[in-house]
């Protein structure tokens, strides 16, 4: 593991690039479908697996890329509210070098931090990931879930 601080390209890239293919499959004519929740809410929060609506609540694995050039396996969670969720995990991250079907995996321990929770497709989902850890941190907003 390396102890400079690395920022992987293409994982804050294929993120962003989820969420702007999420947010045109999630759009809808009532206004109030993806209105950001800033109260307390009795409907539980979710983090949405690969940008689809898969639900999950607490994984042990997050599957924040949807080309899996990052993963976090082993998440245990110290916090989860309606507001945001933490906790630490072992991030497996591909190198994409020469490119990323023949990259190489790294892993890092990191903590994750899920937050701001909006109401997309008729549940509630965490809308941006930080990851950080020793030598490995990306930030990434969704803006939202492809709804079925």
């Amino acid at each position: 593991m390396r102890a400079s601080t690395f920022r992987h390209p293409l994982g804050a890239l294929a993120c962003l690039l989820l969420a702007a293919a999420t947010l045109v499959a999630c759009q809808s004519s009532d206004p109030n479908h993806a209105q950001v929740i800033d109260r307390a809410a009795s409907q539980t929060t979710y983090f949405a697996q690969y940008g689809v609506s898969t639900h999950a609540y607490k994984p042990r694995r997050l599957n924040p890329s949807v080309d899996g050039s990052l993963y976090v396996r082993g998440m245990q969670w110290t916090v989860w509210d309606d507001r945001q969720a933490v906790g630490d995990g072992i991030a497996h991250v591909n190198d994409c070098r020469p490119d990323c079907a023949d990259g190489h995996y790294s892993t890092y321990r990191v903590t994750v931090r899920l937050a701001q929770p909006q109401q997309l497709c008729g549940s509630r989902f965490f809308t941006t990931i930080h990851v950080r850890g020793s030598g490995y941190h990306t930030n990434a907003r969704r803006s939202g879930v492809a709804c079925r």
